[in-house]
Order: C-alpha cells, then sequence, then structure tokens
C-alpha cells in the first residue's frame, strides 16, 4: 500500500524550525514588509531576525554626471582652480596640491549597504614613487570659490590607497567603508591627497570633471546588497 506524504508547509506562510532538537521557533512572515518575526516555544529561547531586506540587491549606482572637483595648490593658496581640465596631488616641499571631488550620490535603497565602491579615475600628468589617499573631506566646500587657504580638512582615520602611477593609467580605489560614512553623512565628498606631502616630488594629475574627453573623466560606481 503506497503512502500519501504530508504536504510540507512553506517556511514563509508560517511554520516551525527546529535546531539541534532543542530550540524550536514559529516564523511568521508579514506579506507586506517581508519581514519575519520569531516566537519560541521554550520561553527561556529568544530569536530575532532582520527587520528588512534589501529592496534592491545587486544594484548598480555608476556616477559621473553631476560631479564637481577642485585642485588646491599651496604655492598659489588663494586661487580657485574649479573648471580645468586636471586636478590631483604633489608631494614637493612648499609646493603641495590637494584635491576635492564630490558625486551626486543617488538615494540609497531602503534595507540595503554598500555591497561595493570603487573611485575610478585616469593619470593624466604622472610619476610613480607614493601612495596616493583617499579620505572624507570634513566640511562643506563650495566648488566655485574653495582654494588652499580654505581647503576643509579630512577625516583623519578610515582611508582608501592606490600607488601612484604613471601617464595614462586607470587607477582605482576601493572606497567602499568611505561611501557608507558619506550615507550616514555628512557628505562633503572626497579629499584626495600624497600620503608623504612634502617629501620627493612626486606628481598625480588626473582628467577631472571637465576633461574633454567624457570617457576619462572620474567614476564612482556603487553596488548594493
Amino acid at each position: 500500500m503506497s503512502r500519501v506524504r504530508p504536504r510540507r508547509r512553506p517556511l514563509w506562510q508560517g511554520g516551525a524550525v527546529a535546531l539541534a532538537g532543542a530550540l524550536v521557533l514559529v516564523l511568521t512572515q508579514n506579506t507586506t514588509t517581508a519581514a519575519f518575526t520569531a516566537q519560541a516555544a521554550d520561553d527561556g529561547n529568544s530569536a530575532t531576525a532582520a527587520a528588512d531586506f534589501c529592496s534592491a540587491p545587486g544594484r548598480v549606482d555608476t556616477l559621473t554626471t553631476g560631479t564637481v572637483d577642485a585642485g588646491l595648490y599651496q604655492s598659489q593658496p588663494t586661487t580657485n582652480y574649479a573648471g580645468t581640465a586636471t586636478f590631483g596631488t604633489i608631494s614637493s616641499a612648499g609646493a603641495v596640491a590637494r584635491s576635492l571631488i564630490k558625486f551626486p550620490l543617488l538615494g540609497k535603497p531602503s534595507g540595503c549597504v554598500v555591497a561595493s565602491a570603487v573611485l575610478t579615475m585616469r593619470v593624466s600628468n604622472g610619476t610613480a614613487g607614493s601612495t596616493i589617499q583617499v579620505y572624507r573631506a570634513a566640511a562643506a566646500w563650495n566648488v566655485a570659490t574653495v582654494t588652499w587657504n580654505t581647503d576643509p580638512g579630512y577625516v583623519a582615520g578610515t582611508v582608501a590607497t592606490a600607488a601612484a602611477a604613471v601617464n595614462g593609467t586607470v587607477v582605482t580605489w576601493n572606497v567602499a567603508a568611505l561611501v557608507t560614512a558619506l550615507y550616514a553623512g555628512p557628505d562633503n565628498g572626497f579629499l584626495i591627497k600624497d600620503a608623504a606631502e612634502g617629501v620627493g616630488s612626486v606628481t598625480q594629475l588626473y582628467d577631472s570633471s571637465d576633461a574633454v574627453t567624457v570617457a576619462n573623466r572620474p567614476k564612482l560606481v556603487i553596488t548594493w546588497g
């Protein structure tokens, strides 16, 4: 005689899960938010679940249009260098250069986190032999007026690094932790500097957001998960 197997009830409709034969959880899923709640049969045990889920897993934001940037030059401390085709860093003593860049971040998808974030820039005039650092800018700045004397500074701690490179090299930085912090606020964009300011003579000028060749402009790619 054949046996009729009982139909299994999907957990997301409400069901019980036994863990190691001891803890039994009854799971109930909200049909609107997809959130799970759990009730232990044994009052001495409890469990929690994520309040929500990523609403757009795998979404990729590629940011270029609307980006603003400016160079900061110690040798010309009151001159604004926005709207130029290049910007970047210089390590030379008395002639240090830094740069600022800010991308137009899109709205964060509900329940998601930054799975990856990559900053890409192309070297238009550079020499190898140093490390280029990317930090969060510490204060708000106006691209049309910012100068070396009004440098907003940077938030110490979390930093993304990449090696200085020669002309034509496409350089990338892993900025996931920095972008996560920008979304937490405030979003003042990035400050870029040489790790050894005032030492040696390393120049790293990148194609800016005003570069003639659009494909060479800075790019920030964020993937959500």
